[in-house]
């Protein structure tokens, strides 16, 4: 780990960085209220604070985890307005054990394909049952942008 001499929390910092009525809301509207301060004064690169942003993000994050590892609670913990609730994983069904299932799902997953094909191709395709195969429309999910480093 390289040695980072501009930030440096420590635990004790970090328990009294904001009060117990600092709530979820108020840290989103603190986080906009930063961006739209940071572009209206002007006074910073934007993408060096955003980078930043970034890796301040991974150590929480990070931090996040590793305290959800060392301190699982067995009953239901507050601190500071926080609370920190155990919960057992859902009961999930293993679908694949039924033969029925899987051999749909197999079918479901080759008919994909084959509208994949129809949707990309200029020609009328049919299925093995002699069935013209709908060209489906498509879409586009929500534009992204991709931050790593």
């Amino acid at each position: 780990m390289k040695d980072q001499k501009d930030l440096i929390l420590t635990g004790k910092d970090l328990s009294v960085m904001y009060t117990h009525t600092f709530t979820k809301k108020d840290a989103e509207l603190a986080g906009v209220k930063l961006v739209d301060a940071i572009i209206e004064e002007g006074e910073v690169d934007e993408y060096k604070v955003w980078a930043n942003i970034v890796r301040l993000k991974e150590v929480a994050s990070s931090a996040d985890a590793t305290f959800r590892t060392r301190l699982n609670p067995s009953v239901e913990q507050s601190s500071m307005g926080v609370s920190f609730t155990p919960k057992n994983g859902a009961k999930k069904l293993n679908y694949g054990e039924d033969l029925v299932w899987a051999e749909l799902a197999e079918k479901l997953k080759a008919r994909t394909e084959l509208l994949k094909l129809a949707h990309n191709s200029k020609d009328v395709i049919f299925d093995s049952e002699g069935m013209e195969v709908t060209k489906v429309t498509s879409y586009f999910d929500k534009s992204s942008i991709t931050v790593k480093f």
